[in-house]
């Protein structure tokens, strides 16, 4: 199992989808935002991506890479991801 290297979040908030790749955490993203229309899951991949702010605001969405120095912070606060080694990983 790889570790996790990109996580799709809302700046100051929450983590909203983890992936190896940066397409992984926008799919993984994907599955928990809601639509307009409030249907958790109802956005298209390319919806999602949109979302993503280069240089977010409190509340934007961004994605983080492991090697950012927020990375461990929100992975460690969001709860549901174990540290092992140098990884991150889902815990099971």
């Amino acid at each position: 199992m790889k570790s996790i290297k990109f996580a799709f979040i809302q700046s100051g908030h929450a983590v909203f989808g983890v992936g190896f790749t940066r397409q992984q955490a926008i799919a993984d993203a994907q599955k928990w935002l809601e639509n307009p229309d409030g249907v958790q899951g109802g956005m298209t991949l390319s919806e999602v991506e949109k979302l993503v702010k280069v240089r977010p605001n409190d509340g934007d969405f961004t994605i983080i890479s492991s090697d950012d120095s927020e990375f461990d912070s929100y992975m460690k606060n969001q709860g549901g991801f174990v540290k092992r080694g140098n990884g991150w990983y889902i815990q099971k």
